[in-house]
């Protein structure tokens, strides 16, 4: 635990993942507020989310192999930088046109960012994995949660007493939002740069090699892996998503004061990954999922039905519940690909975001059809249909079993000699 907390390198890519997500966190209210002023619906508030996560996700496999063939340090400094100038803009848009443009373009940045962060955080953290990946995703979480507070105070304004209001600069708030991630991102180049930990984490051992999966997880149990990400990636991207407007409409909360419940859920959820990961280290990664998810459903219908403070109860059962289950099962998803934890992270990181964007998309379509509140409750479905699959999944000791079996045969094939 000592050596996790000194470590440099790890740490800097929890500060960058911090930055990257905080952007991700604060969308949400961004679309929110766009939509009050261009009268969007759900539903094209969703296919925004939906082309927004789409392209932060799918080019994700793709720089996790640049990633793992030629080491990736700078990916995350420019992707940050990138989407940093890019969101920023998206307060701009003058239309609802350029909007479905500049968004997903984005999301360019965040894919770049996370195959390489979250590849790097695996091997810095030796053996502990799965609590230093719970520290890397503590970042992320921690800029989701403080996402939401730092947009509805900038966009939205704050009451600070009775009769002192400290007024919001409305949209083109998103400009001085972006200014955080363009001073981050020098910095978290400057100390990757300067770790010593960096240096040997760049390229993994054998990423040349032929890419092949763990022997433990058999052909339903990757699919399994799969189901389990994706129900799990709905639930929290449309809770994120639809918690704004819900609360405005349903409860007649500010911007302001919706974007404190996203925060609350997210900060919740920060807390519930970092522990999620120190819990998986110490007992089966499968239990600490399946307990997570069964508590999961119950606190959504909470969330959405609850009054007063009982629905901040709520928020914090649900974002802890969904935020033990990520560690293990992101850990799961590297595992999958022993010796291309690029690769492994760029999967299961772009598929996560991929289906939680088409998840938006079906419960704002779900929402335009059947009611905002009827749409949210569908999700407490979710998690119980992820607790069935994990089942399916095979045992921490089997995962490190069969990845021990697939750096063996790497470093036999490695140490044979070229034959001419």
């Amino acid at each position: 635990m000592r050596s996790l907390l000194l470590n440099k390198y790890l740490w800097s890519l929890t500060l960058g993942h911090f930055s990257i997500d905080l952007y991700a966190g604060a969308m949400p209210v961004v679309l929110a507020a766009l939509a009050g002023s261009m009268h969007l619906s759900f539903e094209q508030v969703g296919l925004v989310s939906a082309l927004y996560t789409l392209c932060s996700s799918v080019s994700q496999p793709f720089f996790g192999y640049l990633s793992d063939r030629f080491g990736g340090r700078s990916f995350a400094s420019i992707g940050l930088v990138w989407m940093s100038i890019l969101q920023g803009a998206i307060g701009f848009v003058p239309d609802y046109q350029t909007l479905l443009v500049l968004a997903p373009l984005a999301g360019f940045g965040s894919a770049a960012f996370h195959p390489q962060g979250a590849s790097s955080a695996n091997i810095a953290s030796g053996e502990r994995k799965t609590a230093g990946m719970a520290i890397f995703l503590l970042g992320g979480n921690g800029g989701f949660a403080v996402g939401p507070l730092i947009a509805g105070l900038i966009i939205g304004g704050m009451a600070l007493t009775g009769s002192l209001v400290l007024p919001g600069m409305g949209t083109h708030g998103t400009a001085v939002i972006a200014i955080f991630g363009l001073l981050i991102a020098p910095v978290l180049f400057f100390i990757s740069r300067s770790s010593a930990t960096a240096a040997s984490a760049q390229r993994l051992p054998h990423a040349g090699a032929r890419v092949s999966t763990n022997k433990a997880f058999s052909k339903f149990a990757i699919i399994a892996l799969m189901l389990v990400a994706t129900l799990r990636a709905w639930e929290q991207s449309s809770v994120s998503l639809y918690v704004p407007p819900f609360f405005m409409s349903s409860a007649a909360m500010t911007l302001a004061e919706a974007s404190r419940v996203s925060a609350l859920i997210l900060g919740s959820l920060a807390l519930g990954t970092f522990f999620g990961g120190f819990l998986s280290d110490h007992v089966d990664g499968r239990v600490v999922m399946v307990i997570s998810f069964l508590i999961s459903a119950p606190a959504t219908i909470a969330l959405f039905t609850a009054q007063g403070t009982n629905t901040y109860l709520a928020a914090v059962v649900l974002g802890i519940s969904l935020g033990s289950a990520w560690p293990p099962t992101l850990v799961l998803a590297q595992a999958l690909f022993p010796r291309h934890a690029g690769i492994g992270s760029g999967l299961a990181l772009g598929f996560v975001f991929a289906m939680g964007g088409l998840g938006n998309y079906v419960t704002g379509f779900l929402a335009e059809r059947i009611g905002l509140l009827n749409s949210l409750l569908v999700l407490a479905a979710l998690p119980l249909l992820a607790a069935l699959f994990t089942f399916a999944l095979p045992s921490h000791k089997a995962v490190a079993r069969g990845a021990q079996i697939a750096r063996a045969g790497a470093d036999v094939v490695s140490a044979e000699p070229v034959r001419s």
